[in-house]
């Protein structure tokens, strides 16, 4: 599996020749429909029209900067081949945005194959807590792709418990874990904004989970969410981890 960061907790994925999108944030909704402060650090990579190559893309939660509704309607219709995973208040925005129902699939607890050759796993996750809706059906996910010789855990925005370290931990080894490092604290609560993992956190989640690389996300697109390539670097330097960094 070849993997693109494309900002914020955005991915592009190659497996052979498939294509999956994880949470693409290809637009400026943020900064139009919440906060007008919120704007972009890092420019668009390209835009949502010249996505015509989407097979799959997974969707880890409803909020704008990972199921952007400026971005995803633009990908369905430039590539309608795409299907769409999601948890439950995900699948209800894609269906408003005219999205076909045979097209989009709710991410529950089963495996299921995405391409041949590569499962998923769906992972709860704590974006603050593990929630579920009335049908029992998670509200955040993560998801771990199972290729023949890699997997990579995909956690979404959530933060340590260790409900999920134990269920990463059983459907492992992970080869690769992409977490996000922007940390709760009380100026970003005091925001409205949901913090993560701390990066020392998520370090730490990659090492029990004896991962061989760790992809840190969620730091680099808006100001008042931000953690410094500095930062990550030094408190690498610092813990001195058994796995590799890729920034």
């Amino acid at each position: 599996m070849y993997i693109e960061s494309i900002g914020q907790s955005g991915l592009r994925i190659k497996y052979f020749d498939q294509v999956i999108y994880v949470d693409p944030y290809l637009s400026n909704s943020v900064q139009i429909l919440d906060s007008n402060d919120l704007e972009r650090l890092l420019p668009i990579p390209f835009s949502a029209e010249e996505v015509t190559d989407a097979d799959w893309v997974l969707l880890t939660h409803d909020h704008i900067d990972h199921c952007d509704p400026m971005t995803i309607p633009t990908i369905a219709k430039k590539s309608p081949h795409s299907k769409f995973l999601g948890p439950a208040p995900v699948i209800e925005k894609l269906i408003s945005w005219g999205i076909s129902g045979e097209r989009v699939y709710l991410a529950n607890k089963a495996r299921c194959l995405l391409l041949d050759g590569l499962e998923v796993d769906v992972i709860p996750a704590a974006h603050p807590s593990i929630e579920y809706d009335d049908n029992h059906n998670l509200l955040c996910v993560g998801y771990l792709l199972n290729a023949q010789n890699e997997k990579v855990y995909i956690s979404g925005d959530t933060v340590v418990e260790q409900s999920i370290l134990d269920v990463v931990k059983k459907l492992g080894p992970v080869d690769t874990v992409i977490l996000p490092v922007n940390e709760s604290n009380f100026f970003r609560e005091r925001r409205g904004i949901i913090g993560n993992m701390s990066v020392r956190e998520a370090f730490g989640f990659a090492e029990e989970v004896g991962a061989k690389r760790m992809i840190p996300v969620h730091w680099d697109m808006f100001a008042e969410n931000s953690v410094s390539q500095d930062e990550i670097r030094l408190i690498y330097k610092q813990m001195n981890p058994s796995f590799e960094l890729s920034l």
